[in-house]
């Protein structure tokens, strides 16, 4: 399958395109910026040390951006909404975020708010950027957890240059599967049979990337759909509802915590529909296999699960907490789980393991 992709938003108004492929980088840039009056660069730290004398020579002083969640603090906010304002942003010039999902929620917020908004442009870097990317939201974090603000905001463009990814370290690879495999699960059970069975040994970036075109064809589906998060697009909160409280407790990377959501996913699935949808035994290998810490499922506290998944946006009460389920895989399905029943679940989890 070639790697090339493009892929063009329907909206009523303000589309913008999907660039995928390698080297594209510079080119497709220089494109976008001959219609502003200034560029200014975003740039996530540890990707400038790695590209700043190849794939990112071209870029001249950038505002760098700390790695990984620390760029969506508020004090980060305030660096970056400064340092813009600093170097005389106008509302006719172009921001362009280089970095990860955190650097493209954070530089995506920042871009929405100065000015009250100035065009902008993401270039993931990383496996799990090909889904923050792309659908317009951007965050970031509040001590009472993970992207509680934000606002919706579309770039202009996203540019996918495959190249960036290829310095990436395994654990970046591990935490971005847990996204690709997620939009497996949204798509249809052979996708999933066909994900696994090519990273049956060793998850690597090329059995990955015919998954990652598929993922971003299957988030484009549900974010063109219903943009604002009112349908279908809350599937794509597959395994985050738990993900996010783990992450944020345990400090663990993103697509890793997501996978842990994942098989609570299936698991509370199972329970719902009375019905054995998922094997479970065979994915918890699977993810073992591949060191994901399926185990630490085991040892989560109850209560401090609960309290943080009270907090997640898509709650409607304070009784209950919404969850996305599946009925089969590729069939998803939005629920209110009483919040009684959700702490008994939690314990039947961990008595399972």
């Amino acid at each position: 399958m070639s790697t090339r992709m493009e892929i063009r938003t329907s909206y009523a108004s303000d589309n913008y395109t999907i660039h995928v492929d390698h080297g594209i980088l510079e080119s497709r840039l220089a494109d976008y910026s001959a219609d502003y009056d200034a560029v200014h660069f975003l740039v996530d730290r540890n990707v400038y040390q790695l590209y700043k004398d190849s794939v990112l020579s071209f870029i001249d002083s950038p505002i760098i951006l700390e790695g990984g969640e620390a760029s969506k603090s508020f004090d980060a906010f305030k660096h970056i909404t400064e340092s813009l304002l600093e170097r005389g942003i106008q509302r006719h010039h172009l921001i362009i975020v280089v970095g990860g999902g955190a650097a493209g929620d954070a530089g995506g917020f920042a871009a929405a708010t100065v000015l009250r908004g100035v065009d902008y442009i993401q270039v993931p870097t990383t496996l799990l950027a090909h889904d923050s990317s792309i659908g317009g939201k951007t965050a970031i974090n509040s001590t009472h957890g993970k992207n509680l603000i934000g606002v919706f905001y579309r770039p202009k463009a996203v540019i996918y240059d495959l190249s960036l990814l290829e310095t990436l370290p395994q654990d970046e690879v591990l935490s971005g599967f847990g996204e690709v495999f997620k939009h497996a699960l949204l798509k249809d059970e052979e996708t999933v049979r066909d994900l696994m069975a090519e990273t049956r040994g060793e998850i690597t970036l090329d059995a990955l990337k015919p998954f990652i075109i598929s993922g971003i064809e299957t988030k484009m589906h549900h974010v063109l759909n219903d943009e604002k998060e009112s349908g279908i697009r809350k599937y794509l909160n597959l395994g985050h509802t738990l993900g996010h409280a783990i992450e944020y407790r345990y400090k663990m990377p993103h697509g890793i915590a997501v996978v842990l959501g994942l098989y609570f996913t299936m698991f509370l699935s199972n329970e719902v529909e009375g019905r054995k949808i998922f094997d479970l035994d065979h994915f918890r290998e699977y993810f073992s296999h591949h060191g994901y810490p399926i185990h630490k499922l085991k040892s989560i506290d109850e209560d401090e699960m609960m309290s943080l998944m009270g907090r997640d946006k898509k709650n409607q009460s304070r009784a209950a907490t919404g969850f996305v389920l599946m009925k089969s895989i590729g069939q998803c399905h939005f629920i209110e789980i009483e919040n009684t029943e959700l702490k008994k679940y939690l314990s039947y989890l961990k008595e399972s393991l």
